[in-house]
């Protein structure tokens, strides 16, 4: 616990302006948001075959959050070993991103290179061993000399093997030192790579007892691939599409974006064969917030947070409830009520008031003292948020 908040009853910082999965834990007052979560990642760990989730929400309405909290609950639904192990990839779709190799390179880069030696050493010892080595052969020529130096190589064998698998680019000289006679630099050769490693973690997953796995890749700010010009919009549609239907099971595509949701509706940027393996999922959207949602949504994150022996402070401190009321009042004068939104006027109000009551100079926060901290607070225009 950080005893530097002590003073103001909590554990940690409250209002953190950028999300931080390691805190992502809880969804603070939507009850139907972390239903719809609970629910979605049941389904998925009791069943094998793919599938497409789309999370569409205003700027600043809570997706990214969303997402991490989505990553830890699977990491919870993990310790059951009667269900498929959920493996969680989260990446931002690169802003200069040319094909579908950068949207790959993400994913590498984000995955989880020690659940990968753990499969590799795993499928060493079944029955499925030389069925799967043929099929990673397959797959690539290169991909199990990579594997092989990743998990028996030297330390600087295992950073050039990792270096080719995230499809970096350094001399061909450099992996041929470890077995690998190309580059990786193709979206097919990226997608035939996506399916072989997807099939290595089902069949050590099997070979520990589970029914199977299922990788979790949440690529979030999809919205940027607007900005692509036509021709780079075509190819990475292209490169999920084609992923997806070389996956049939076990691999979940979480495509996040912001934007105003339009009913009945998908984006234009979706291409016609992807929005096909789409089909008519349910797209999870997160709106702004009324102000007795916004009250409960600061109630719920103060509570989650306090430090247990002060649990009998009142629920709002070191605000009141007056004050909350005020500063909701106020942000929503000026902007939607968005968690951002929120989290930003409250943070505003706290950092200022802060030095004040650990100095004993003030015990809680009044509206007054609320109202002249955000007469001051710069609000954004919408366009210029991202």
């Amino acid at each position: 616990m950080a005893r530097q908040y002590y003073h103001l009853g909590l554990i940690r910082w409250p209002f953190p302006v950028v999300p931080d999965r390691e805190y992502c834990t809880f969804i603070a007052d939507r009850q139907q948001l972390r239903s719809d979560v609970a629910a979605l990642l049941t389904t998925l760990s009791r069943r094998d075959t793919s599938s497409i989730h789309l999370f569409w929400a205003w700027f600043g309405a809570g997706k990214t959050h969303t997402l991490f909290y989505l990553a830890n609950q699977a990491t919870m639904i993990n310790k059951r070993s009667d269900n498929n192990i959920l493996y969680t990839v989260y990446s931002e779709f690169p802003k200069a991103a040319r094909s579908y190799l950068d949207l790959y390179r993400s994913f590498m880069a984000n995955f989880d290179m020690d659940a990968m030696i753990e499969a590799f050493l795993e499928v060493a010892t079944c029955e499925d061993s030389t069925r799967l080595r043929r099929n990673l052969t397959l797959a690539s020529p290169d991909l199990v000399s990579a594997l092989q130096a990743i998990v028996t190589g030297t330390p600087q064998d295992q950073v050039t093997a990792t270096r080719w698998l995230r499809a970096e680019s350094l001399p061909i000289s450099e992996f041929r030192k470890v077995g690998i006679s190309q580059k990786l630099s193709s979206s097919e050769e990226a997608t035939r790579i996506l399916r072989a490693l997807i099939e290595l973690l089902i069949v050590a997953a099997r070979c520990q007892g589970h029914p199977g796995c299922r990788v979790l890749w949440m690529l979030d700010e999809f919205q940027r691939i607007e900005q692509m010009g036509a021709r780079v919009r075509d190819e990475i549609n292209t490169g999920l599409h084609s992923t997806f239907n070389a996956c049939p099971n076990g691999l979940s595509l979480f495509l996040s974006f912001s934007g105003r949701p339009q009913s009945n509706s998908l984006p234009p940027w979706f291409s016609r064969e992807l929005r096909d393996r789409i089909g008519r999922t349910k797209v999870i959207i997160l709106p702004p917030m009324l102000p007795e949602e916004a009250l409960g949504f600061v109630k719920d994150i103060l509570t989650q947070l306090r430090v247990p022996e002060l649990v009998q402070l009142p629920s709002y401190f070191p605000f009141r409830e007056e004050t909350c009321k005020v500063i909701i009042e106020e942000t929503r004068k000026k902007e939607e009520l968005k968690p951002r939104a929120i989290m930003h006027a409250f943070n505003a109000v706290l950092q200022e008031a802060d030095p004040k009551i650990e100095a004993k100079e003030i015990d809680t926060i009044s509206p007054e003292f609320a109202k002249h901290i955000l007469a001051e607070y710069v609000v954004p225009k919408e366009d210029e948020e991202n």
